[in-house]
């Protein structure tokens, strides 16, 4: 017992462990949160998942590098004990991943296959009594460091398969939909991005311990840990109110259409030509909260059908379909005497925008100024190029 007081009264903690401190108790404590506010669909466990094995990452790397603690716990664990906690960072990752196709799919059931990632990280473990880790003594000083070096390259790989489905998602919802507040999910893309930059600075240093200055060593080590700080309450805030909105995509059918089901050229010029004939007459565009279903079924079209004239014979998708009906259609607006009193809001809610601020960055983007400078150059034009008496 005076042992254990006197060691207390030791200076133990320096300001490295004091971060892995905040944030394990962080994680964990949104983990929990996650955890057990409803009503849990699987991306919020997944999520929960993610962040209390964060938190358990935290508590290895301080039972680890804490000088005291490794002092007490390396004679019960050992260094296979050590390896096997490591392997929580082989699942960092992977729950991201996971947590990324859940958030975006109506349906996505869990298999075990999805912990093979534990396997390279157990066969190192496994294989340590024969040997051959010897060999990589230099970069890899310790069993634990390589299996932490691979869980952290396989939470790599994840990251960039997260960022590769958010994109294909981006694409599926541009198919699907037209509103442009659906396509604002870089909350999601920027939450990947910033796990990918931990995971990749925490792959480094055993590749620069042989020759990089003392300083930079210690920046590559340290770095990431006040990266996660900031990441935690974003992901966390995300998850609470960004999430709920994501639009959920489902899961393909198993059953194909067979490719002789597909419109012919000339069946599809006719239906393409049919489409531009309504779009034109019935101004179909101007609908708000417009689909591919529900287009679909004005046109007494399938779905499919629709979006495979849509990409191949106009050549856009059906987010760019329609909002360039729509673009086109506020242009005629800002310039037409009928609509001359009317407001911009007025005019862009009539054709079957929402919101403001996402009205006006499309405009910008395609058209080059603002929806009022567009207005004061026609009318300006439309004066000058009156005749005079």
């Amino acid at each position: 017992m005076h042992l254990f007081y006197a060691w207390l009264n030791q200076s133990q903690f320096n300001v490295y462990d004091l971060i892995l401190i905040m944030l394990m108790f962080q994680c964990l404590m949104f983990g929990l949160l996650m955890l057990v506010r409803p009503p849990r669909p699987l991306s919020q466990r997944l999520l929960s998942a993610f962040l209390i094995s964060l938190a358990a990452g935290q508590l290895v790397f301080l039972f680890t590098y804490n000088p005291a603690l490794f002092r007490v716990l390396h004679p019960i664990w050992g260094d296979s004990g050590f390896a096997l906690w490591a392997l929580v960072y082989s699942v960092h990752g992977p729950l991201l991943f996971h947590y990324t196709r859940a958030l975006t799919s109506e349906s996505y059931p869990w298999r075990w296959s999805y912990l093979w990632p534990l396997v390279p990280g157990l066969v190192v473990v496994a294989s340590e009594p024969l040997g051959w880790h010897s060999m990589l003594g230099v970069m890899f000083w310790r069993e634990f460091v390589l299996v932490c070096v691979l869980g952290f390259a396989i939470s790599v790989g994840f990251a960039v398969a997260a960022l590769t489905h958010i994109k294909r998602y981006s694409e599926q919802l541009k198919d699907r939909f037209c509103t442009v507040e659906l396509m604002e999910h870089g909350w999601l893309r920027l939450m990947v991005w910033g796990f990918l930059l931990v995971w990749c600075l925490e792959v480094l240093p055993p590749f620069f311990y042989p020759w990089a200055p003392w300083q930079l060593m210690e920046t590559v080590a340290h770095l990431p840990g006040v990266l996660e700080l900031g990441l935690i309450y974003f992901i966390v805030f995300a998850g609470l109110f960004y999430a709920a909105a994501t639009r959920q995509i489902p899961a393909p059918s198993e059953k194909r259409e067979a490719a002789s089901d597909e419109p012919c050229q000339q069946e599809a010029q006719t239906v393409q030509a049919y489409i531009a004939m309504r779009m034109a007459e019935d101004k179909l565009y101007c609908r708000p909260r417009l689909n591919i279903e529900r287009l679909a079924e004005e046109l007494a079209l399938s779905p499919r059908h629709l979006s495979q004239v849509i990409n191949r014979e106009f050549g856009k998708n059906f987010f760019e379909f329609i909002n360039g009906y729509r673009l086109e259609e506020v242009k005629q607006r800002l310039t037409s005497e009928q609509w001359s009193q009317a407001s911009v809001q007025e005019i862009y809610e009539s054709v079957g925008f929402r919101s403001r601020s996402s009205f006006f960055t499309l405009f910008r983007k395609h058209v080059g100024m603002t929806p009022s400078q567009y207005r004061e150059e026609n009318v300006v034009l439309d004066v000058a190029l009156e005749p005079r008496a």
